[in-house]
């Protein structure tokens, strides 16, 4: 049996095999089903999901292509085509590709959250303790991305990023006199993941970062740098 995929943000699954008829719901980015029949220019799908089943145009069809992939959890991204090409508005619900940027996102939130209550320890790079850069360094390595020790030398690597751009997995920097002297990890609503005291997860702002259990400021934003 033919399978295809879904190459573009939505497509509409019409009732009839005519462009005017009701659509019945929708595939997503990323989504599959099978071919069961053709009749002209439309095809009769199922899909893979949940079964349902409808009518595709000519132009909606697209080959099925064989990709490691998770279910999108933010409403909405501008994410990579891998399928199409260009880019995509996905939303969520999409099925979108565990490569790049999307895979570290991904992984950098469930390692780093295995050190969480991890005492701080100034020259700390193991579970008994660990500084911030550290902790953000060791991260990293796990995923083949190799960091130098220091706060103020991670700072120099990887891509400027905007604090309204952030995403999971970013490094965020702060500073005292701007001199950078502490670093963590976006966890994205707002947390950070970071070493202080402990590893743990606290609010972030355009300010820098205050602490979940008193509300005081501990650090000072200065810069957020992406690694891939």
């Amino acid at each position: 049996m033919e399978k295809g995929i879904c190459h573009l943000a939505q497509i509409p699954v019409r009732g009839e095999a005519r462009s005017g008829s009701e659509m019945v719901t929708q595939l997503l980015f990323g989504e599959t089903y099978a071919i069961l029949k053709q009749e002209g220019d439309w095809y009769y799908i199922k899909m893979d999901f949940d079964g349902y089943e409808g009518w595709l145009s000519d132009s909606s069809i697209n080959s099925f292509i064989e990709r490691k992939t998770y279910t999108q959890k933010d409403l909405y991204l501008s994410e990579i085509n891998d399928i199409a090409g260009g880019t995509v508005l996905s939303s969520m619900g999409s099925e979108l590709p565990l490569i790049g940027l999307n895979a570290i996102r991904l992984q950098v939130t469930g390692l780093s959250k295995q050190f969480l209550g991890t005492p701080y320890l100034w020259g700390g790079r193991h579970f008994s303790g660990i500084d911030c850069s550290g902790f953000v360094q060791i991260v990293y390595k796990v995923l083949g991305i190799k960091l130098p020790r220091d706060a103020s030398q991670q700072q120099k690597e990887g891509k400027p990023v905007a604090f309204d751009n952030l995403f999971e997995g970013d490094l965020v920097f702060f500073h005292k006199n701007e001199r950078i002297g502490h670093v963590g990890l976006v966890l994205g609503n707002g947390k950070v993941i970071h070493a202080h005291g402990m590893v743990r997860i606290d609010s972030l702002t355009k300010e820098g970062v205050f602490n979940s259990d008193s509300g005081l400021q501990t650090h000072y934003y200065h810069s957020a740098k992406r690694l891939r």
